[in-house]
This record gives structure tokens, sequence and C-alpha cells, in this order.
């Protein structure tokens, strides 16, 4: 097999370690600020809630349950906020991956916390 290409230039095609990939893997600058604002808002949304209701207790005031879920959907908020701007910008699909599957598991976890707390008996 021949390495010239098919259009008959005698030329042989470029070695990959000469030819380098022009999207390298790595981190840019952008993708750690977007990643730690995504970190941030998956914080938020676990430990904000916690501030305001211990998990220790079994029962809570409505009002404070409504004011810990809604800590929690600020946390995701940011998170799929940054996570869609990071997307938006580099097109990779990690970034949704990152920013989806962990938002909508903390939503969910909120929400059953939430009426738990709501409707102990």
């Amino acid at each position: 097999m021949d390495a010239t290409p098919s259009g008959g230039s005698p030329k042989p095609l470029p070695l990959r370690f000469n030819n380098p990939a022009l999207h390298r893997i790595g981190w840019h600058r952008d993708s750690l600020v977007y990643l730690a604002v995504v970190g941030l808002g998956y914080l938020i949304g676990l430990v904000g809630p916690a501030l305001v209701v211990p998990p220790g207790l079994e029962t809570a005031p409505k009002s404070e349950i409504a004011v810990a879920f809604g800590i929690t959907v600020l946390g995701v908020v940011i998170a799929i906020v940054s996570a869609t701007l990071a997307y938006r910008r580099r097109h990779n699909w990690s970034w949704m991956v990152i920013g989806i599957v962990p938002s909508m598991s903390l939503l969910l976890g909120g929400a059953i916390l939430a009426a738990t707390k709501a409707n102990a008996f």
C-alpha cells in the first residue's frame, strides 16, 4: 500500500506526530472558571438548605422548607446556566452532562426531602 494520496500527488501524507490535532485535549482557562461556577452552584444547592433546616429535624415550618428548597433551586439554576454557557462556548457535550444530570438529581432529592419534612407524622 502506497503512502501517497489518491489525488496523484507524489508528496506523502504527513505523519500524525507532524500534524497535531487542532483541538488538543486540555483545560482552558475559561473551562476552569465554568467548572468552578458549576461546582459552586452544586455546593450552594447542597449546603444552603442544611443551614436553613438542619438535617436532624423530622419536621420544620413550611416557610423554612420553602426557603431551603428555593436555595436548592438557586444552586441548580446557577449550575445549569454555567454549564450551558460553557457548552455554547466549547461545543462539548460533556458540559451538558455535567450540568444536567447532577442538577436533576439534586433537584429531585431536594423535592423529596422537602416533601418528607413537610408531611412528617
